[in-house]
Order: C-alpha cells, then sequence, then structure tokens
C-alpha cells in the first residue's frame, strides 16, 4: 500500500513482474528458424538481474518431430540466451505440448530491452507452429529478480 505523495517504481521488488506479452491465436508455421513469434518490451536498469520466461505450446503436422525454442536479445537473429527443445510424440490437433522455459539476463544499460522467441523444427520431416488461443494463452514474461 502506498500513501500519497510517494512515487512507486517499477522493478523494486524481487519477483515482480516488469512486461508481459501474451499470444491467443496460433503463429504460422516454420521449419527453419522462424521469425519473431513473440516479443516482449521491458524497462530495464543496468546492473539489475532478471528473468526472461516464455510458457508456450508446440505443435507439428508430423509426429516425432523436436520442436526447437529459443529466446533472443533484441531480434530473431540477436544473441540467443536460451535454447530448449520439445518432442512432438504425436499430432494434438490445436492443443501442442508445452514448454515453460526461463533465462536469467543481467541488464548491461539502462533501457527498454526486447526479447523475441524463435521456433525451428530441429528433426523430423512437419511444419512446426506455437499453438495458442483464449483458451490456451501463450505468455513471455520479464521479472525483476533483484540487483
Amino acid at each position: 500500500m502506498s500513501n500519497a505523495g510517494y512515487e512507486l517504481l517499477a522493478g523494486r521488488i524481487p519477483g515482480e513482474r516488469i512486461a508481459t506479452t501474451i499470444a491467443t491465436a496460433d503463429s504460422s508455421t516454420f521449419t527453419t528458424e522462424s521469425a519473431a513469434l513473440m516479443t516482449v518490451a521491458a524497462d530495464l536498469v543496468s546492473g539489475r538481474t532478471y528473468r526472461v520466461r516464455v510458457m508456450a505450446y508446440w505443435n507439428s503436422s508430423v509426429a516425432a518431430d523436436v520442436v526447437s525454442t529459443r529466446i533472443r536479445e533484441d531480434t530473431s537473429a540477436g544473441t540467443q540466451l536460451l535454447l530448449g527443445q520439445v518432442y512432438i510424440a504425436t499430432i494434438t490437433a490445436q492443443r501442442g505440448y508445452p514448454i515453460c522455459a526461463e533465462v536469467e539476463y543481467t541488464a548491461v544499460a539502462t533501457a527498454t530491452k526486447t526479447f523475441v522467441v524463435t521456433g525451428q523444427r530441429f528433426t523430423g520431416s512437419g511444419n512446426g507452429n506455437l499453438e495458442a488461443s483464449t483458451d490456451r494463452p501463450a505468455y513471455l514474461y520479464v521479472d525483476y529478480i533483484r540487483g
């Protein structure tokens, strides 16, 4: 609770959510590394550490494919911060397989920073995609941790 006249600043309490992006529609399909499927921009402070987390659902048009998740800095060609993979055991029409992946990032400048999620079919022959809908959204978060 705050009192009148006090200024509240984001990113002062560990665990505080700084930025969120929510996807509620399927992405286009991909085989090679995709363009940005989700992006989030957060106002960061130099020297502070943040958690970047993606909670999404991957699917493929062919069973037994492996789909990769990447979190990158700035653009879909930016520095890779995280690589995670999901094995698509069977085709689950409009459901997908969940991935929850996170990485810590220490800001090198006080500025707005963009984080990007991309997908790629790592092995197999199908077309991958990020599955999302209003009852099964995908999330990309930035939380303040410490510093």
